[in-house]
């Protein structure tokens, strides 16, 4: 079901080859493995994908293209788990990895007067960087990881669903 659901939904390699702004990259692109959609590449993809989604430069797509290109794995699923990052849920993403940031430096929260100069931006931010980063690093880790587990068990689970339905048909055929 899964693999047979991606490969509907997802483009396929003609049709992205066929793209105007793709051309330069044709080369690269006829790696079949680019578009496999075997569980072990999509799961891969899928955790790369969310990994590079907190990072907190505005670079998901292009770099989650680039790690799949490096590493075989699917193109498209890389960059679509890259959208778990969105106006809507950057806030909430970020701030939560900063708190676990300043959770695992063992540090407390900058309390400070917020102030909208360019310097007082520059300070903030040296105090803030550091557990963003670590903050986005772990974050990003135990969500590629989790996703990773649960996604596998399930596309497992449905592949032995499917197995034993096909057993069952046969038998009664």
């Amino acid at each position: 079901m899964p693999r047979r659901t991606l490969s509907r939904i997802l483009p396929s390699r003609t049709r992205i080859s066929e793209q105007w702004f793709l051309r330069p990259f044709r080369a690269v692109l006829h790696d079949p493995a680019l578009w496999a959609t075997h569980r072990r590449n999509v799961l891969r993809a899928l955790a790369v994908g969310l990994m590079v989604c907190f990072i907190p430069f505005p670079i998901h797509t292009a770099l989650a293209a680039a790690l799949a290109l490096l590493l075989r794995m699917n193109l498209p699923v890389a960059i679509v788990a890259t959208l778990a990052s969105n106006p809507l849920t950057m806030g909430p993403m970020y701030y939560g990895a900063y708190r676990v940031g300043l959770l695992a430096l063992g540090q407390e929260t900058v309390a400070g007067p917020i102030s909208f100069s360019m310097e007082g931006m520059m300070a903030n931010l040296a105090e803030v960087w550091a557990p963003l980063l670590l903050g986005c690093a772990i974050c990003g880790a135990s969500l590629a990881a989790v996703s990773y587990l649960i996604l596998n068990q399930l596309w497992v689970a449905s592949a032995r669903r499917r197995f034993r339905n096909r057993g069952g048909r046969r038998r009664g055929a």
